[in-house]
């Protein structure tokens, strides 16, 4: 009976690992934008009451990026996210969206509301609306 118990929690920790790789990183209770929906509000006029994160690196920010979003880097915001608007709603932009969901996270630990998060699905490297370069 014993073996059996071990075999089976292996198999739990095994099944919780292959549920929590990048490739399957989901947001949870936060809000979800698709990176059409942000083309769309890009080209229509971004909210002024929204807060625009882009959680990238500073040298991926430079490469390229969408006019109106702040780059803080991930590790940055991660730390101490208190620089950023609790108040307002914030849409989190990454490359795909693995960083956003992980800053996303530690944001909520950190106090901020879930309804305020916004994580924009698929990042920039979906987004094929206007790019400064």
């Amino acid at each position: 009976m014993k073996h059996l118990l071990i075999l089976f929690t292996g198999l739990i920790i095994v099944a919780a690992a292959a549920g929590c790789s990048d490739s399957d990183a989901e947001t949870g209770d936060m809000n979800e934008m698709s990176a059409e929906e942000l083309q769309a509000e890009v080209e229509e006029g971004m909210e002024e009451d929204t807060f625009y994160l882009d959680v990238r690196e500073e040298d991926e920010f430079a490469e390229s990026h969408i006019q109106g979003f702040e780059n803080i880097p991930m590790n940055e915001v991660m730390e101490d996210a208190s620089m950023l608007p609790e108040d307002q709603e914030i849409v989190i932009l990454c490359n795909t969206q693995n960083r956003s969901i992980q800053v996303g996270e530690s944001m909520i630990e950190q106090g901020f509301d879930v309804d305020n998060l916004t994580i924009v699905m698929g990042g920039i490297s979906s987004y094929e609306g206007e790019k400064v370069e």
